[in-house]
């Protein structure tokens, strides 16, 4: 019914698929108002099982739909290629489908084309329905195509092939169909013309998906009621055939048909027909049965009929029925609408609640079918019943800052809202409680909210410790969740050693992790120490040995060389005499510095030296022996 073109979209930079569709001349204002209507509409259908149709518009030749590109297969490909397909793929495909329906049903939009062609699977296999709302726009501006009823005649509900109202369980009884094709393979309904199949869709039974494939009964159980011939006993709602396969694994009851329940409690008895006078009766005059032909001339005259009708005024033509504007009850009360219901010859059916800010509570919101569409007499009207303003469910705040949700909770219109404050160990500003509890439904322009937050820790007074012991007050102070540092101990005559000289701060309300600082005493300031440290520097150098003379008579040689000899006497004295060894003495006390010498001088042989230190109380005085430039002696001497 269009040519569709992969596009770019220029300005968001993407590809897009685009539609064209066209228009009926015959009406073509008419033809482009409808399909505004209704395929507009499809723009806010928003769900992960949908294709997403992102823009309208028409030209004088098509009407233009864009939507969103899938990459891959339709079911019906999909199918083609890989049955049988496991039972639990397929009903992971079948759920898909059916929460694509019912979010559209949601927003009042049925599909009337559900078959394979219009179900796609992208490349993770999850299921994207295409083509929302174009079966109704199309259907009412042109009933048939090439002698065609509109739609496809494999998946046609027994209610669209006669022409009759549409709703919500015309797009199940197509999805029982998908669901048979999907497990068995096959179409359940087949023939050489699109007629035929239509009239095996109004009258023939399903066939017995158990002859094609084992399947557990109750999938074959929801595919029979889905697909059952008056929309009345099929499921109300895609949630009920959701839920039905979510438990199909425990449903092994065979199913019965609605026609074969009304069979089942349908008393037949023989018609009493009073015979006249001298006329006898039946075959016991003698009386041969009515022909069948005319019951074969009518079987003979349906196709016929359907063909010059094309399938859209076949109801209307040959089993005429009293029908009745649809009244409009939007806004009126549940009491008055069942009295609208009774002066028009229809029924109640089913009451759904929906919260609507607009519509008072207990009066109508909408109906289905809708008001003034042209319905039977008899038939069961659905009504939406307004619950009032929906209630704001509390959301809970406790723990969240209040500046930074203020904002939020002021939007929520409450009558009032109250600040309580406390003393917590909570950040200041905390939301510690709330009086509505969260969860709880409340209306705000009805209520008033009062929230306790945190003042943080409260504050504790600090007194003066000046002139106290300073263990009573870090004590104290500690124990009030105060730090408490000593900045300096001093010497002070006036107070006395370990007691407080001052402390800041000194006084008034501080909140608990402050710090105080103290200033304590050591007391009168001390004297000093006179020391003398007496210590022994060694001698290190090696001391060259010197030679004994032997008692023994030189030799001649000796003799004569005597001159030589006496000088080198002379020579050896002197390489006897011990060399000299450098002492440095470095001193660290009040007086002096140890990076200064304090002493140095040369020595031959071990020696005594006394080190005088003056230490001041409380303090050390060091030294240090260095000998030859390496430190040979070291040590530190407390007060």
């Amino acid at each position: 019914m269009s040519s569709v073109y992969l596009a770019s979209d220029i300005i968001l930079d993407r590809e897009v698929v685009v539609k064209l569709i066209k228009v009926d001349h015959h009406d073509r204002d008419k033809s482009k108002a409808r399909f505004q209507r209704e395929v507009e509409s499809t723009i806010q259908l928003s769900h992960p099982n949908i294709v997403s149709v992102l823009d309208v518009d028409e030209s004088d030749e098509y009407h233009l739909l864009v939507t969103e590109v899938v990459r891959g297969p339709t079911l019906k490909e999909y199918i083609r290629d890989n049955h049988p397909i496991p039972l639990d793929e397929a009903v992971r495909i079948a759920v898909m489908v059916l929460q694509g329906i019912r979010h559209a049903h949601q927003a009042g939009i049925i599909h009337r084309d559900i078959k394979p062609q219009n179900i796609l699977l992208d490349e993770q296999h999850r299921v994207k329905i295409t083509d929302f709302g174009i079966a109704k726009a199309l259907s009412e501006t042109r009933m048939t195509e090439t002698n065609q009823v509109m739609g496809s005649v494999q998946y046609i509900s027994p209610e669209q092939a006669k022409g009759r109202q549409t709703d919500e369980r015309t797009d199940i009884y197509s999805f029982g169909i998908v669901l048979f094709e999907l497990l068995s393979g096959r179409l359940p309904f087949e023939g050489e013309t699109p007629v035929s199949v239509a009239l095996k869709h109004i009258s023939e039974p399903m066939p017995d998906i158990l002859e094609y494939r084992e399947v557990p009964q109750g999938l074959v159980n929801i595919i029979l009621k889905c697909t059952e011939k008056d929309p009345y006993d099929r499921y109300r709602h895609t949630d009920d055939v959701i839920r039905a396969i979510g438990e199909y694994r425990d449903n092994d009851t065979p199913y019965t048909l609605a026609a074969e329940k009304d069979d089942e409690n349908t008393l037949v008895t023989a018609a009493v027909q009073p015979a006249e006078a001298g006329i006898p009766s039946g075959e016991e005059a003698g009386q041969e049965k009515k022909p069948k032909g005319g019951r074969m001339f009518l079987l003979w005259l349906i196709p016929l009929l359907l063909l010059l009708s094309a399938g859209g005024v076949l109801a209307s033509a040959f089993w005429p029925e009293r029908t009745v504007a649809m009244p409009d009850f939007e806004d009126s009360a549940m009491e008055e609408a069942e009295r609208i219901l009774d002066e028009n010859n229809l029924v109640k059916g089913e009451v759904t609640e929906e919260y609507d800010d607009s519509i008072e509570a207990e009066h109508i919101i909408s109906t289905s079918p809708s008001s003034g569409t042209e319905i039977e007499e008899g038939t069961a009207v659905d009504l939406v019943m307004s619950l009032g303003e929906e209630p704001y469910v509390m959301e809970d705040f406790t723990g969240e800052n209040y500046d930074d949700v203020s904002n939020d909770i002021n939007s929520l219109g409450f009558s009032a809202v109250n600040i309580e404050e406390q003393y917590d160990e909570s950040d200041p500003g905390t939301i510690l409680s709330q009086s509505i509890e969260p969860e709880d439904e409340v209306h705000p322009g009805e209520a008033t909210l009062t929230l306790t937050v945190s003042q943080g820790l409260e504050p504790v007074e600090v007194v003066d410790y000046t002139g106290e012991p300073y263990e009573t007050a870090h004590e104290q102070l500690t124990s009030q969740g105060f730090n408490v540092e000593t900045s300096n101990e001093l010497y002070n005559e006036d107070v006395p050693e370990g007691h407080i000289i001052s402390q800041s701060p000194n006084y008034g309300d501080f909140l608990p992790g402050s710090t105080i600082q103290m200033v304590v005493s050591r007391g009168q300031e001390p004297g000093e120490k006179q020391y003398v440290q007496s210590i022994t520097i060694p001698y290190l150098k090696e001391k060259a040995s010197s030679g004994e003379e032997t008692e023994e008579e030189p030799s001649e040689e000796e003799s004569s060389e005597s001159g030589k000899g006496d000088s080198e006497e002379d020579s050896s004295e002197e390489d006897s005499k011990p060399e000299p060894q450098t002492v440095e003495i470095f001193i660290e006390d009040k007086d002096n510095d140890i990076s200064t010498v304090a002493d140095s001088f040369e020595m031959t042989e071990e020696r005594e030296y006394n080190i005088d230190l003056t230490i001041e109380e409380g303090g050390t005085a060091s030294y240090k022996v260095v000998i030859d430039g390496e430190t040979e002696i070291e040590e530190e001497i407390p007060y």
